[in-house]
């Protein structure tokens, strides 16, 4: 025994010298009824490096605000434990071996469909829930009980704009633009297309449809077919980088009657700068987080106090849309650790199914038996440098 105690000491005192990142491993290891079981883990998996570390860094302020609020779950303090997809699905798969290995009782995250996908399999294997901030592709909770999602997929999505066109604009046709072979706008658009025939009783009330090469830079042409085939509201699943050439070039030929409606994509602060620099052009977006601008959401407690500390923190009184879900998943993940009673994966699971009328800053949620949200839609359009609801579907 006495050697064995000395071994050890020697062992604590190289890992003490080469550093604290190997003596934490070690101490995970060997002494796994320590300081670790005085936490509860939650994982976080977020591209921090990368092209795509801007739009991780607005889920990571979500999430972080809402620790600051809520640090305790179960008598426990909540520790964050981060892991990197450097904006690469060649990264993802390790990225969340890495929080795996740890044990989290939870994963929030990732920012981009094919991330999410990659991480979905490795957490169902390893049995431990996650909740989808913003990734929208249907792909990632269908066949995964373990994954959860607190944005509406890209087919709520599409339904959703379709009823907007027919209900909030009171028009029986639309064009579509979209990008010559990206596959990732294909549900949206098919659920789009297929809903507005539903509720106009018409095959015909797509009247023009038109696909945008990569490379392309002038786009006179595929506007000048939207402005011949009377359509009045467009459906337009393109980035907002390609928007806003489309802007440029609608505003020369004069198309102000034309309602430009895009994805939940469109919902941020990019978006305001392009409506304030093309003040003729309407434009609409789905957005999950609907604006009390113009008084047309209600007002919680909790969606005042989200407004208060975003802006001491932040300093900004208008968080974008990433944000206050960030902050919802993580709220969700707290009160279903908490309903659960452990950080088992299976009970944490089960008490995520059991989420209802949650009343988060994003609005009400409640899951269904897939995870997928039940929540409005908005459509939001931007006026006075700020966003407002113009229609809601519920």
């Amino acid at each position: 025994m006495k050697r064995t105690k000395i071994v050890v000491l020697l062992i604590l005192t190289a890992l003490l010298l080469s550093g604290c990142t190997t003596f934490n491993n070690f101490r995970e290891a060997f002494f796994p009824d320590g300081k670790p079981s005085d936490t509860i883990k939650i994982g976080i998996l977020e591209p921090q490096t990368g092209g795509d570390s801007d739009k991780g860094e607005l889920e990571i302020r979500g999430i972080q605000l809402a620790h600051d609020l809520v640090p305790q779950v179960l008598g426990k303090n909540i520790e964050l434990i981060y892991a990197d997809t450097q904006s690469s699905i060649y990264v993802a798969e390790s990225a969340v071996s890495n929080l795996i290995d740890q044990k989290p009782a939870i994963v929030l995250g990732s920012y981009g469909d094919a991330v999410s996908l990659a991480a979905g399999r490795l957490l169902k294997k390893a049995e431990i829930p996650a909740i989808s901030i913003t990734a929208t592709n249907p792909l990632i909770t269908d066949n995964n009980a373990f994954y959860f999602r607190v944005t509406f997929s890209d087919t709520s999505q599409g339904r959703a704009i379709a009823d907007y066109v027919y209900d909030g604009l009171n028009l029986q046709q639309a064009g579509v633009i979209r990008m010559e072979n990206d596959d990732s706008t294909t549900e949206t658009v098919s659920q789009f297309t297929n809903r507005l025939e539903q509720l106009t009783k018409d095959e015909d009330c797509i009247t023009a449809t038109v696909s945008i090469a990569a490379d392309t830079k002038d786009y006179e042409e595929y506007l000048r077919k939207i402005q011949s085939s009377g359509a009045q509201a467009v459906f337009t699943a393109v980035s907002l980088k390609t928007a806003e050439k489309i802007f440029e070039q609608a505003e020369r030929l004069n198309l102000t009657d034309v309602t430009f409606i895009g994805p939940k994509d469109w919902h941020n602060e990019e978006l305001i700068h392009l409506q304030e620099k093309f003040p003729g052009i309407r434009i609409a977006a789905a957005s999950d987080f609907a604006s009390n601008t113009a008084g047309t959401a209600e007002t919680t407690a909790l969606y005042e106090k989200f407004l208060d500390e975003y802006e001491k923190k932040y300093g900004s009184d208008d968080p974008e849309e990433a944000v206050a879900l960030a902050f919802d998943a993580y709220m969700i993940a707290v009160d279903a650790i908490e309903a659960a009673g452990s950080t088992d994966g299976n009970a944490v699971k089960e008490a995520l199914l059991t989420t209802s009328g949650y009343q988060g800053v994003s609005g009400e949620i409640s899951f269904d038996e897939k995870g997928e949200p039940k929540k409005t839609i908005n459509i939001d359009m931007v006026q006075d440098g700020k966003f407002f609801s113009v229609y809601t579907v519920r």
